[in-house]
């Protein structure tokens, strides 16, 4: 009778702590504050200043950005940032491990910080980082691990995606660090982008304001150093790395980085608040506000998850210039939540004024881009949805250069030739290259009980 007495009780704990866990995660976030334009006013600032000068590069392909990561950490003599949501131990992962483990041997000092929850789920028991972890050169930190006691912590995510090298190069986008978004280890990949950025690293640079933004968020007190523990795979780090020296032994040699970059008037880095906390949408705010300049508005998105004042600000910017939106078709997202809410808010959506590319192409777009008239492009981490806005951490950067804009709109037409585009009035436009896929009847339907089942967490999605 204790015995059952013991495990009653255990039960009724077990029970009362997973609503506590459930009801704070959903009702703790729930109320959203407003931008002060405090970031906006920043950016001003900023552009009131000389511009330094800096050169970038587009990366679009998933071999390239693996390729680009590796030489960006193989060219680094002093030190090395690395910054991302998800990062594997599979292929591509490991490959980069191993370039991280190959600079820290020759002298590099490497600072590495992975989201929390994708460290738990995807890193937690790795050999492969804990050896990395192990050298002395390396110090890896979780951002914001999992808080048992508090629960609703779990909605605030790193989801930044950069690599810096030496304080005068870097990379930033939207890519992950794994197989789905890098090298050729899987087929079946993600469509994303990258900007390889080239600096002077002055004092007005987007390259101090990373390295200003990093020390933020590597100083966030719920950060947890992970211990490194020195085993075989250290062994297999080391053999790893020496057979990318040999497979990429061309791409080593040393890299002329002006000749690879094109020369912008201006790069300037937005980023939200760096505290694991509900954050005001100061980057959301920022966006808008730089999207009101043009008179043409392009915004690259994987889905479109908006609250009541994220859709009002669209309109608002409809009202006075074209605002067209490309993401994917819920027969191409790879995104259920995604896909189940746009099925259910497509009307609401297009009720704003704002025109929609649905691209079906056999991939995922995972690209976040935002082409403002002729001259702005801003490439980074942002979705157009409430957890960019108010929950993750994330990164934009603006880069003003008419070359840089008409190439990625050229990069861009080959996904809107394969769209079909909804019209704000009700019509429907088909491009060049689009082909009909049949959404099976599985999949629509579990979007269709998603569209209702989630709806009142549609702020954490």
């Amino acid at each position: 009778m204790k015995r059952k007495h013991i495990v009653k009780w255990l039960g009724i704990v077990l029970v009362a702590y997973l609503l506590y866990a459930v009801l704070t995660v959903i009702f703790v976030p729930l109320p959203q504050k407003e931008a002060t334009g405090e970031l906006w006013s920043q950016y001003e600032t900023r552009l009131s200043a000389d511009a330094a000068q800096e050169r970038v590069k587009s990366i679009e392909s998933a071999d390239d950005a693996l390729l680009w990561r590796l030489r960006l950490i193989e060219s680094a003599e002093k030190e090395i940032i690395f910054s991302t949501f998800d990062l594997r131990a599979d292929g591509s992962g490991q490959d980069v491990m191993a370039a991280l483990y190959g600079a820290a041997q020759r002298g590099v000092q490497v600072r590495m910080i992975v989201d929390g929850l994708n460290g738990f789920l995807h890193l937690q028991n790795s050999g492969v980082l804990r050896a990395l972890a192990a050298e002395e050169n390396v110090e890896v930190r979780f951002y914001d691990p999992i808080d048992l006691l508090r629960p609703w912590k779990l909605n605030y995510r790193l989801h930044d995606k950069y690599l810096i090298a030496d304080g005068d190069r870097y990379i930033l986008g939207g890519r992950n660090t794994n197989d789905l978004f890098l090298g050729s280890y899987q087929e079946k990949q993600n469509i994303d982008r990258d900007m390889l950025v080239v600096s002077d690293g002055g004092e007005g640079s987007s390259i101090t304001q990373l390295l200003t933004y990093f020390d933020s968020v590597w100083s966030q007190p719920e950060n947890q150093t992970i211990k490194g523990k020195a085993s075989s795979q250290a062994d297999a780090l080391r053999e790893r790395y020496v057979a990318l020296c040999a497979v990429y032994e061309k791409e080593f040699v040393a890299v002329d980085w002006e000749a690879e970059t094109t020369v912008v008037a201006r790069v300037n880095l937005l980023s939200g608040s760096p505290r694991a906390e509900a954050k005001a949408p100061e980057l959301w705010d920022a966006l808008v506000r730089l999207m009101a300049q043009g008179d043409d508005i392009l915004l690259q998105t994987p889905y479109i998850i908006c609250n009541d004042k994220m859709y009002s600000d669209l309109e608002q910017l409809a009202e006075s210039r074209q605002v067209r939106v490309l993401t994917n078709a819920v027969e191409n997202g790879a995104n259920p939540s995604g896909c189940s809410d746009y099925l259910r808010e497509k009307q609401n959506i297009l009720s704003r004024g704002v025109d929609v590319y649905e691209v079906v192409c056999g991939q995922s777009l995972h690209t976040k881009t935002i082409l403002i008239g002729n001259d702005l492009s801003i490439v980074g981490s942002f979705n157009a949805d409430m957890r960019s806005a108010y929950l993750d951490t994330e990164l934009m950067l603006v880069i003003e250069s008419e070359e840089v804009n008409a190439a990625l709109r050229q990069e861009s037409a080959q996904y809107i030739d394969q769209s079909r585009l909804a019209l704000h009035d009700g019509s429907t436009e088909y491009g060049a290259q689009f082909e009909e896929v049949t959404l099976p009847w599985a999949k629509r339907a579990l979007y269709e009980i998603l569209s209702v089942v989630q709806r009142p967490i549609r702020h954490l999605l």
